[in-house]
């Protein structure tokens, strides 16, 4: 009778705990949920309004404002630099690590059916370590994120060559362990809007991070970087066709039209317009839209020609010109032409099998691989237009046809775009900068590294000018103080300091002209 009572009672408080939990509140995070809004979270409005769209579209000459280019356009605003505090720290670096955590905190059975998750997890938060301090250096990270776990409120700051080092390690460590096979996997399955958790992929695309980790040390550590180079490519596991790309599938909504992501009223940058229409590249019409006479205009990306008054009337209205092709960055734009709103999907590329061949053939040709370049740089040519073509398909741009093979034949074809050994790296490096397009901060990093694009290069970009006064390009990004009753505000300055031994630092913080550990003259 006793044991009846406390079974009956059991229930009752059973029950009572149920019916009173709030259903708004989130009493348990599963791994697999903290990863989504990781990978949900990864990409933001304001960084393409603040970041894409207003600078680094400009500094890559991929576009202009609708009037042209100002004085200063050059200069980083102090929106710039989303990645940083409001992506990473806001919200990724947080829900992976606790993803993570909560992995490792579980019993054997159920760790040991999410070590593939854990790992995947971990090539996540891995690549936008690796994201962050590209472009600021010394971050916090080794320490960072622990606080709730019991680790410090008050995370030392890691230098740029060390977080490197240390993600690299990561990198390896994740692809080894998915590629063990191990038996009765938890998948990431439709959490994972990346791969849908399909572990061969994930490992192609942490080997393909490795190469583009390693190249950055070029000029810093270039024994460093042959040595990885060689130890990713002895791997059998390597990217291999189009659909291997890594990037975050988005629905139409995802990106809207309507806000922040819009890309209206920004026009075609001159030098790659021209570009693409002298060589016939097929892209063409999934970059950019012709103007309202059906012709393909593009805008003058230094200050001094758009002023120019015989220039004046191009920009009387945007119409005149060219714009992004709207509906390749925000699938749901309303074109008003009495279709409504696009239907179509979206996509944010992070590393396409396009720019894993480009990384490929640009080792190759500086003989630090036994690639053949020509042969790499041939795949990424073919592999950039295809993916264009297919992710123009997908987000159903108006007007636009799926690429033929005879097509891309043709433009490859084409002088300035067929491989020349004599110009070998810098034609890789231009039509890499070509594919990326969609990752005009990736684009950014590329010309910091090769030098490329320029103003004699295959793809020529104009003379920036402002009052004839030459314009130069940032480098970095600028470091925002903390103040002085920070706790964390000692470690900052001692990775301040740290960074300014480098003599290529700048004059300050915050300035972004001058270079991280990895961007040597």
């Amino acid at each position: 009778m006793v044991s009846a009572l406390l079974v009956a009672g059991g229930c009752k408080k059973e029950s009572f705990v149920e019916a009173n939990l709030n259903p708004s509140t989130l009493y348990e995070v599963k791994p697999e949920d903290q990863f989504l809004r990781a990978a949900v979270g990864s990409q933001d409005d304001f960084e393409y309004f603040a970041d894409v769209y207003r600078a680094a579209n400009l500094w890559m000459q991929y576009a202009t404002l609708s009037t042209g280019n100002g004085l200063n356009f050059n200069n980083v605003g102090s929106q710039f630099n989303t990645r940083y505090g409001k992506i990473f720290y806001g919200r990724l670096g947080p829900a992976l690590v606790d993803a993570i955590k909560n992995i490792e905190a579980m019993p054997d059975a159920d760790k040991n059916a999410r070590v593939n998750m854990k790992a995947i997890s971990q090539i996540l938060l891995s690549y936008y370590a690796f994201y962050v301090s590209d472009i600021n250096g010394s971050i916090p990270y080794t320490q960072a994120f622990q606080a709730r776990y019991g680790g410090t409120t008050t995370p030392a700051y890691d230098t740029q060559q060390a977080i490197f080092a240390k993600v690299d390690a990561e990198l390896k460590a994740a692809v080894a362990t998915l590629k063990s096979n191990a038996a009765g996997q938890i998948s990431l399955g439709g959490n994972d809007p990346y791969f849908n958790g399909d572990a061969t992929l994930w490992a192609k695309a942490a080997n393909a991070l490795r190469l583009k980790i390693a190249i950055r040390l070029i000029k810093v550590d270039p024994t460093k970087m042959k040595a990885i180079a060689t130890e990713v490519l002895a791997d059998p596991v390597q990217m291999a066709g189009v659909n291997d790309s890594w990037m975050l599938k988005v629905g139409p909504s995802y990106a809207d039209g309507g806000g922040n992501f819009s890309p209206a009223n920004f026009a075609a940058g001159k030098p790659v317009l021209d570009f693409m229409v002298a060589k016939g590249d097929p892209r063409l019409s999934a970059f950019y839209r012709p103007n309202a006479a059906g012709n393909y205009v593009g805008s003058f990306t230094s200050p001094d020609e758009a002023k120019l008054p015989a220039n004046a009337p191009l920009y009387a209205s945007i119409n005149n010109l060219s714009q992004l092709q709207h509906r390749l960055f925000t699938p749901n734009f309303n074109e008003a032409d009495g279709l409504g709103a696009g239907t179509g999907k979206g996509f944010f590329p992070v590393l396409t099998y396009a720019e894993y061949c480009f990384l490929r053939a640009d080792l190759a040709a500086r003989g630090v691989t036994t690639d053949v370049a020509e042969t790499w740089y041939k795949n990424g040519v073919y592999a950039s237009v295809q993916f264009y073509s297919d992710r123009a398909v997908d987000a159903k741009v108006a007007n636009f046809n799926a690429v033929t093979t005879p097509a891309i034949d043709t433009y490859y074809n084409m002088v300035g775009v067929k491989y020349d050994a004599t110009k070998a790296t810098e034609q890789i490096a231009c039509q890499a900068y070509l594919d990326l397009f969609r990752q005009p901060l990736e684009a950014w990093a590329w010309w910091k590294r090769t030098g490329f694009p320029n103003t004699t290069s295959v793809v020529a970009w104009s003379d920036l000018k402002a009052n004839g006064t030459p314009l130069v390009l940032a480098r970095r990004a600028g470091i925002d103080l903390l103040s002085t009753t920070n706790l964390n505000y000692a470690n900052q300055q001692a990775a301040i300091a740290e960074m300014a031994k480098n003599p290529d630092f700048g004059s300050g913080p915050n300035d972004a002209f001058g270079r991280v550990w990895w961007d040597k003259k």
